[in-house]
């Protein structure tokens, strides 16, 4: 009667680790299958945002975001427009592109930065964007970052 009482105990132990161990896999999908159907999205502070137009240059894209801006008294990021080259490789070593940002047909800022070097210069070219000179991230909506083959910039709006 000992015997079997231990031998029933380790198969139990046994089992326990067993389904310890299987438990995060069996139930990972259905956490994310709950998760995802909340409907949850990442806030576009964080995002940029959508994607409001793309422009096609020389072996590259500018992706052109939608206007983030400040969505609750709590929060304390600047308005600001997300701007992002991409593929990274296939830009020239001095980028210097102007941007039409609001989708009226007409440049609103001169972007220049070097591929290699995380500084970036804005030059409004109309009243409703501000100039801008940043190394790294100098703020959450004045920035320049490398982020997977892709170079973001975020810029100030007035």
């Amino acid at each position: 009667m000992k015997r079997v009482k231990s031998l029933l105990g380790y198969t139990a132990a046994a089992l326990t680790v067993l389904l310890a161990i299987a438990t995060p896999f069996v139930l990972l999908g259905k956490f994310q299958n709950a998760i995802g159907g909340l409907g949850l999205r990442i806030h576009p502070t964080f995002s940029g945002g959508e994607v409001g137009q793309t422009v096609t240059r020389n072996g590259y894209r500018i992706l052109v975001y939608r206007r983030v801006g400040q969505s609750s008294p709590l929060q304390r990021v600047e308005p600001f427009v997300q701007v992002q080259w991409t593929p990274a490789g296939a830009l020239p070593e001095r980028v210097s592109d102007e941007v039409d940002l609001d989708g009226d047909g007409r440049a609103d800022v001169r972007v220049e930065f070097q591929k290699a070097g995380r500084a970036v210069d804005v030059t409004p070219l109309s009243g409703r964007y501000r100039a801008m000179h940043s190394a790294g991230v100098t703020s959450f909506s004045s920035l320049i970052a490398s982020v997977n083959d892709s170079v973001v910039v975020r810029l100030p709006v007035e």
